[in-house]
């Protein structure tokens, strides 16, 4: 594609070339920043170190978002049919037709799938900008996978969306209650010993350790959709 294809948003890359490296570089970055964030958590390093990768990588998710916005908007620009565009470069020498749709988005380094995806983020940008906000008010990281989960519900029409972001909201502080519970929860010899010697014939140390593995069995669902769902972000 031509140089001449560019891109009006001045804080993205000017042609649509440089678009494409910037959203496929800045997809690896960010699973990179995930990654020392997962290490963080693990290792329990300071809150602020913690807070300030997450805006690190809220703030990247946001541009490469913008960027697949700005990216579908191109593509969509594109005929199926090659030879109806008048900004593209003729073909080299030797190629006896221009190239289609599909190998131009090929040659930016994207799949179909990942092409109509990108289409449809253009389609919704309602729906980015709500995922940003949302994502900002939670302290979290905005996700094209969320987009897209929204925009979905959005095209099924009307009170099934709204019904639907009202949910997640729910979902979202019930979940968020929850993992803050626990995390607050201390566990100490002595505060163990506390709760052990004052169980009365009622409440029995068995019974308890029960409900709470019964509480486990539920947190581990929730892990393992968590997962199949990141699973299928990356697949789509």
């Amino acid at each position: 594609m031509s140089n001449e294809l560019t891109v009006q948003n001045t804080n993205l890359p000017d042609t649509v070339e440089d678009l494409s490296k910037f959203i496929l570089v800045g997809r690896e970055k960010l699973t990179a920043v995930r990654a020392e964030i997962r290490a963080i958590d693990k290792l329990k390093l300071a809150e602020g170190v913690h807070a300030q990768k997450v805006e690190e990588a809220a703030m990247l998710a946001e541009a490469v978002l913008d960027a697949e916005v700005k990216m579908g908007e191109l593509l969509k620009e594109i005929p199926k049919k090659p030879g109806k565009r008048t900004d593209l470069k003729p073909p080299p020498s030797g190629e006896d037709r221009l190239k289609t749709k599909m190998e131009i988005v090929e040659d930016l380094g994207f799949s179909q799938n990942q092409a109509e995806r990108l289409e449809t983020l253009a389609d919704n940008k309602d729906v980015v900008e709500y995922v940003k906000a949302e994502a900002r008010e939670n302290e979290d990281i905005p996700t094209r996978a969320r987009v897209l989960e929204l925009a979905a519900r959005k095209k099924k029409g009307g009170g099934d969306y709204d019904d639907y972001l009202n949910l997640h909201m729910k979902v979202c502080k019930e979940l968020d209650k929850m993992i803050e519970n626990i995390t607050k929860f201390e566990i100490t010899d002595y505060r163990m010993d506390a709760l052990f010697e004052n169980f009365d014939g009622v409440t029995k140390v068995g019974d308890t350790v029960k409900y709470i593995e019964s509480a486990r069995e539920k947190l581990l669902s929730i892990i393992t959709e968590l997962r199949k769902a990141e699973k299928r972000a990356k697949q789509g």
